[in-house]
């Protein structure tokens, strides 16, 4: 009898950090167990600048999930920011047995090839994303399993990062007395919770926007082949809104995100009042004064930054050759797609079907199920489910980086989605 898989993961953002119990059972479905969400510290723009500070958000993360589950973390799959990430084309290549069939051992030896792909100072590889294969100079081949020839050849995309952020990440779980089991690009792990096969295979970017960074990651015939990193996110829009309207931040929160909260704050527009002021009661344990906003200005701060964004994004599809192979156009996740009016403004901008990918395969009580702003951390628990096929790294002592992942310890699944 299969006995049900607990898998946990932790996903340290610039806004929150959302550590997640889950079951999957034998039957294959997936069932939320418990979470913890914490408000962030000592995290910039999706990089850990005070470690002590980062500790005692994940610390607060991971009792407030142990408590809603019963289940002591002692190990986690943790999520990565794309902030400072540099993605390269790379390829490997390996000598077969002759008649031999090919098999895990030669795809990783090939993958382990890959990573000899020259890099930026201070860069550690995260990932080795293939692309296809191909046996004795054939045509490439999704996968080569069973198959046998001479020599295997790889075509990857490979991902690397700042091995200080990646450092700091591993310093701060093990502070709180959690082991890394495997560590993951946040933006490809959210692909797992809200993108379809079809999106995929047919050519998809996907978006994440967190709160300090826009993670973007493409996908072309099934396969990750170009990851880029925005230093911009929700943040940016909540700063601008807050210096412009002269208001605390966390009223420019709500005007952006059109909260209950904040009346008559809603975007794009809001019926029955002017389209040029906004009323809005900045303290509630004020003495009731209302100020008056706006409106039309703020219409103005939002869109400014969105567009800026989503140019930049444009710009670099551009350059990379992908912006024609999109067939299947824009997926938005992330705490920042919440933004009224995001979906159809990016589809004007970029002039591309856009829609909002929420977390799907989850089941459970909570928002955490279906709101676009935990896709990572869902699609985190569901990364090592499956049928085995490409090597991922674990952890394991190093001179440089004292922790960095080094060693093959697991496999990496092909986003392949039931």
């Amino acid at each position: 009898m299969v006995t049900p898989r607990i898998a946990v993961s932790i996903d340290i953002g610039t806004a929150k950090v959302c550590t997640l119990v889950v079951e999957h059972g034998a039957d294959g479905a997936a069932r939320l167990l418990g979470s913890g969400i914490a408000r962030s510290r000592g995290v910039s723009k999706g990089a850990i600048v005070e470690v002590q500070a980062a500790a005692a958000a994940v610390a607060d993360s991971v009792a407030m999930a142990e408590n809603d589950s019963g289940y002591t973390i002692g190990s986690a799959t943790l999520g990565l920011s794309g902030g400072r990430t540099y993605g390269l084309r790379s390829s490997g290549w390996v000598n077969l047995s002759p008649g031999a069939p090919i098999g895990r051992r030669e795809i990783e030896r090939a993958s382990e090839s890959a990573r000899d792909a020259a890099l930026p100072p201070g860069k550690e590889i995260l990932h080795v994303l293939p692309l296809n294969y191909s046996i004795d100079g054939g045509s490439p081949v999704k996968d080569p399993t069973g198959m046998s020839g001479l020599r295997l050849d790889l075509d990857a995309h490979v991902v690397a990062v700042d091995g200080d952020a990646l450092q700091s990440a591993l310093d701060v779980l093990e502070s709180v007395g959690v082991k890394p089991d495997v560590i993951v690009l946040q933006p490809l792990a959210s692909a797992y919770a809200v993108l379809t096969r079809e999106e995929r295979e047919h050519g998809v970017v996907l978006v994440e926007i967190g709160g300090g960074t826009t993670d973007v990651a493409v996908f072309i015939e099934g396969a990750v082949c170009h990851t880029i990193a925005i230093p911009l996110g929700g943040a940016s829009i909540t700063n601008d809104l807050a210096v412009v309207l002269e208001v605390s931040t966390e009223v420019g929160e709500r005007l952006k995100l059109g909260d209950d909260a904040a009346p008559g704050a809603s975007f794009p527009m809001n019926a029955g009042r002017r389209l040029d002021e906004v009323e809005y009661d900045q303290d509630a344990e004020d003495d009731g004064d209302y100020i008056f906003m706006d409106f039309k200005l703020a219409r103005e701060v939002v869109d400014a930054r969105v567009k800026e964004i989503f140019t930049m994004i444009q710009t670099d599809l551009r350059r990379s050759g992908y912006d024609e192979m999109i067939a299947a156009g824009v997926v938005l996740t992330g705490g920042g797609s919440r933004l009224n009016g995001l979906q159809e403004r990016v589809s004007e901008i970029l002039g591309t079907p856009v829609r909002v990918g929420a977390p799907t395969g989850l089941t459970g009580r909570g928002q955490v199920v279906h709101s676009p702003e935990y896709a990572a951390a869902v699609g985190l628990t569901m990364w090592s489910s499956g049928p085995p096929s490409v090597p991922v790294r674990d952890i394991q002592e190093s001179p440089e980086t004292r922790g960095v992942v080094l060693r093959a310890a697991g496999w990496f699944r092909e986003f392949l989605l039931p």
